[in-house]
């Protein structure tokens, strides 16, 4: 029996940073995968979140809002080219296209929290809820990422890069 207890534990051992890597929220037809957040160095008051949001076939939705209670405000960003000059500005809505998704990642459209409670530390979970107008609320965890992260733990690409499109292997 302690053989088959051990040869149990091994395989949860292995399988266990698994699931955390693909950890996703499921609400009418979204699906939110991979949130993550940058950590912040103390005394930031601003940080950023990410995740891939998917909809089902046929199935278009909009991100209305998103809340956190780690932040006073949060609002939803992208960033684009004015005049040779990368601007973030803020967006009223992200449109998910029906069988498609919005990837938000560094440098381009992200949750931003403003006014944080406290620093985002590596390791610990950023509670997040956003609001469709299809699905409603959606409650997620963010993993937080250290300061550098190009995209979630155990991850060298962004979420929904499937593609490999201009990827590297190491």
């Amino acid at each position: 029996m302690s053989r088959r207890l051990a040869c149990f534990a091994a395989v949860i051992a292995v399988l266990s940073p698994l699931a955390a890597i693909a950890h996703e929220y499921e609400a009418g037809s979204i699906t939110v995968a991979h949130p993550w957040a940058r950590a912040t160095p103390g005394g930031a008051t601003i940080g950023a979140a990410y995740a891939e949001i998917k909809a089902k076939d046929g199935a278009a939705d909009t991100l209305l809002s998103a809340s956190s209670p780690a932040a006073g405000r949060v609002e939803i960003h992208t960033h684009t080219m004015d005049g040779g000059v990368m601007k973030m500005r803020q967006l009223e809505k992200l449109a998910i296209p029906g069988g498609g998704s919005a990837v938000m990642k560094p440098s381009g459209d992200h949750i931003m929290l403003f006014d944080l409670r406290a620093p985002l530390k590596e390791g610990d979970t950023l509670p997040i809820t956003l609001v469709f107008e299809k699905a409603g609320e959606v409650k997620i965890e963010a993993t937080v990422e250290p300061v550098g992260a190009k995209g979630p733990h155990g991850m060298d690409h962004q979420p929904g890069a499937a593609d490999h499109e201009g990827h590297k292997h190491h």
